[in-house]
């Protein structure tokens, strides 16, 4: 990557000084939560956990270190409000950033029927810490976790893969990018990752199924790409990573 580039995918890059820049992350969710009409009914503090937790993921597999939080709620504060405050809070402390500051803003002029969350994470990193786009070998991207959305999350959040599994995957050294999968589904992440290296993609799998096709919601997938000739050794320390494609150099 230039490290002067704003644009790292969904992610915003901001250099600060020679050796270090913000990276800025955001998410939003609505109709899911407690309100009246919301599509799916359940605890506003996990919706607001879930709506955390794809800024952060981004952040966390880009290499920057979050440093601030800001929410911004479309409900009123009581009760709605504090709902979400308290669920950022407990995601903030499982991630391991209980001590980060947290910001936002309420809507309390106007009554409203569903739920409407917002969620931008601000990190820092140090700018020869950005990720390379540049690849000298094909690489192979496995999948972590399973595409969950609506109902489908409340029904796994037991079995959605962990911050700790995310931390111990990046600091392999085979791997070389990490991507969040959300509501575009696979298919269209794995193709978002191989334009980012300009490698062309050589599947394993139906990329038309529709597992590959449907929205991973909260981010309950992940696509790892690692150098080709140490995937033995990252099989052996990760066999619930499952192969979906290799990228490969395109020559065009």
């Amino acid at each position: 990557m230039n490290q002067m580039n704003p644009r790292f995918r969904d992610l915003s890059v901001v250099p600060t000084s020679p050796t270090t820049a913000l990276v800025i992350a955001c998410d939003s969710s609505a109709g899911i939560g407690e309100k009246p009409l919301d599509a799916v009914q359940i605890d506003s503090a996990i919706t607001a956990a879930y709506s955390l937790r794809v800024p952060l993921l981004e952040l966390l597999c880009f290499g920057a270190r979050p440093i601030a939080v800001v929410d911004t709620v479309g409900n009123e504060m009581v009760p709605t409000g504090r709902r979400v405050i308290q669920g950022l809070k407990r995601e903030l402390t499982k991630a391991g950033f209980y001590d980060i500051p947290l910001n936002g803003r309420t809507e309390d002029n106007m009554p409203t029927r569903t739920t409407a969350i917002g969620v931008t994470v601000i990190g820092q990193i140090n700018r020869k810490d950005i990720p390379t786009t540049s690849i000298d070998d094909s690489l192979i991207v496995y999948q972590l976790g399973t595409p969950y959305v609506g109902e489908a999350v409340k029904a796994h959040l037991a079995t959605i893969f962990s911050y700790d599994q995310v931390r111990t995957i990046r600091a392999t050294p085979a791997v070389v990018d990490m991507l969040p999968v959300g509501s575009k589904g696979i298919a269209n992440e794995l193709a978002q990752m191989a334009a980012t290296h300009t490698a062309k993609i050589s599947a394993v799998v139906d990329l038309a199924d529709a597992e590959f096709t449907q929205s991973a919601g909260p981010a309950t997938v992940l696509l790892v790409a690692v150098v080709a000739d140490k995937r033995q050794l990252f099989e052996r320390q990760f066999p619930e990573l499952t192969e979906i494609a290799q990228l490969h150099q395109n020559s065009d």
